[in-house]
């Protein structure tokens, strides 16, 4: 037996006797009495036996331990390459328009809006995309993505009652969600939602009414906050759940806070979970000296995290591990703009050197785009197989890394005890070795 490379242990400042015990790669969390981490702490020192074989058997399964024959990076690298190039799912991100009502300053998009909607022949090769993979996949999920895809509502109708019909016939699980501004999120549309099975939506609000209306007006320069608002609203009783998205950077972060209370007050904190994202900058399209870095963001999210408070905010932030990052590096998933286009990135849609084919022919465009998703192995690195929070990251964002060349890491690097110690406290772990897995 070996002690995995992938343990943490911090002090639970609640009970000095107990020590927080986390594993990034089964995600396993625990209490541990000190005297018990101290016998384990000998065994990984100088080899001293842990006598008391319970013990032994909580810490295996927690993966605390490994046999020492296992090679961790191996497991890490089997996992991930069994998710990437698995067949199973098929994962769409859906562009039906390349048009936005908004004019946001930080947007990565803002150089390629233009008012192109999806036709109806690039429809029905989407339909027969699908098609295709109906007979080799258990599940299907479809990500509706813009421009501002409620825009272009009835390509996003007619594609999602078709998509359900097939996997009906084909007994295939169909799952959907959607990123929108949240401008033209009326009563009746968040009905339609409900009905086409979209079961997920993210709205971004920028904090308080003028610091939002400055960073995300429309196109004509008029605010955009109290539309939302009366939206959230008008709809609480009928939307799916919403994902609350609060871009942040240097200029805006303390009005951040506001939001928690501005959804409290009007009724809307138990369908509205807010969260932060972080703003960044490439090809020089915001001010990057506004930006965070990952590092002073994740004490950003960490503050965030405390002062939100309830116990799901817990869970969306604890430290899963992951088997690919996302789509990008995923063989079965791919990005498809309004135009035909496929991407296997969404901050790649309008740029020519980055598209991979077209829903209307069968020629690849560009290898290179695709190779550089798909076979980046962040167990080879040099710096991230070092890491052991790899299996928890599996090196951050594919278009940031190969791409731009920017920090990927995860926020839990800069700040994961203190999320962890915040974790354990509200759970209230009691035994002297409780394991919480998340999958």
């Amino acid at each position: 037996m070996k002690a995995s490379y992938y343990n943490f242990f911090f002090p639970y400042e609640a009970d000095e006797n107990k020590i927080i015990a986390y594993n990034s790669f089964s995600t396993a969390l625990a209490l541990m009495d000190k005297p018990k981490h101290d016998v384990f702490q000998r065994f990984v020192n100088d080899g001293t036996s842990i006598d008391d074989e319970e013990f032994v058997g909580q810490l295996k399964q927690g993966c605390f331990l490994v046999d020492d024959d296992i090679n961790e990076l191996d497991r890490i690298k089997l996992r991930m390459l069994t998710s990437r190039f698995g067949t199973g799912s098929l994962g769409l991100t859906i562009a039906p328009t390349a048009d936005c009502n908004f004019r946001c300053p930080y947007c990565y998009e803002k150089d390629v809006i233009k008012p192109d909607y999806m036709n109806e022949e690039v429809e029905e090769a989407i339909i027969k995309f699908v098609e295709k993979h109906m007979k080799t996949i258990a599940s299907l999920h479809i990500s509706w993505y813009g421009g501002e895809p409620l825009m272009n509502i009835g390509t996003v109708e007619r594609l999602s009652r078709r998509f359900i019909s097939l996997c009906e016939e084909h007994n295939v699980e169909y799952r959907a969600g959607m990123v929108t501004n949240g401008y033209l999120f009326t009563k009746d549309i968040a009905q339609l939602l409900v009905d086409i099975k979209i079961s997920s939506v993210q709205i971004t609000l920028d904090g308080d009414e003028e610091t939002h209306n400055k960073r995300r007006p429309l196109q004509c320069g008029a605010g955009t906050f109290s539309t939302i608002m009366q939206n959230l609203i008008d709809c609480k009783d009928t939307m799916p759940p919403i994902s609350l998205r609060i871009n942040i950077d240097k200029n805006n972060a303390e009005s951040a806070e506001k939001i928690t209370k501005l959804l409290s007050d009007n009724g809307l904190i138990d369908k509205v979970k807010p969260y932060v994202a972080r703003v960044t900058s490439h090809d020089d399209e915001y001010d990057k000296s506004s930006c965070f870095d990952t590092c002073g963001f994740s004490k950003e999210e960490l503050q965030f995290f405390l002062r939100e408070g309830n116990e799901e905010s817990y869970m969306r932030h604890y430290p899963r591990s992951t088997a690919n990052y996302c789509g990008a590096d995923r063989r079965n998933a791919y990005v498809f703009a309004a135009d035909g286009q496929i991407y296997k990135c969404w901050h790649d849609i309008g740029n020519p050197t980055r598209t991979i084919g077209s829903l209307l022919n069968d020629k690849t465009i560009n290898e290179d785009a695709y190779h550089n998703y798909m076979l980046y192995d962040a167990t080879i690195d040099k710096q991230c197989a070092k890491c052991n929070l790899l299996p928890v990251c599996m090196g951050g964002c594919p278009f940031y890394r190969t791409e731009v060349d920017m920090d990927a890491c995860t926020t839990h690097k800069f700040v994961l005890d203190n999320f962890l110690k915040v974790i354990a406290s509200k759970l209230k772990l009691k035994k002297d070795l409780e394991m919480l897995h998340q999958k």
